[in-house]
């Protein structure tokens, strides 16, 4: 069973961000695997490390088409995602310097982002993109 099931209702009909959605959907699931399997560090960081490559490129992508049709809540999406972005790097430090573990309430937090952001800003901005011909 996943960890975070992929669902319709996380879809903003937006092509290139839904599949990128559905891509940070199985990275997190990875990353749960890999605790509950008790993989080794190296392996943890090589998949958190994928997730926030991942991440940013995604949070690009969103942004690009913001600034490409301008989306009036652009400000406010771009200082969520950069919110995140600085959370994600200092967790990435902390465990790359043996200060901190992937926990369950790490994988929790992920996942109660994700989720939240997708149902939220995100689907706002969906609609806003679909407006304009964004699919």
């Amino acid at each position: 069973m996943a960890f975070i099931d992929w669902e319709d209702k996380y879809k903003i009909n937006v092509a290139d961000v839904d599949e990128q959605h559905m891509g940070l959907f199985d990275l997190l699931n990875r990353l749960h695997e890999s605790v509950i399997n008790g993989e080794d560090k190296s392996m943890q960081s090589t998949i958190l490390d994928e997730l926030i490559d991942y991440t940013v490129e995604h949070f690009a992508t969103e942004e690009k088409l913001f600034l490409e049709t301008g989306f009036s809540g652009y400000e406010n999406h771009k200082k969520v995602h950069d919110d995140l972005t600085s959370q994600a790097v200092d967790i990435q430090n902390e465990f790359r310097n043996d200060n901190a573990t992937i926990s369950f309430e790490l994988l929790d937090f992920l996942n109660d982002w994700l989720t939240t952001h997708t149902l939220g800003l995100d689907q706002e901005a969906g609609d806003f993109l679909n407006s304009k011909g964004v699919s």
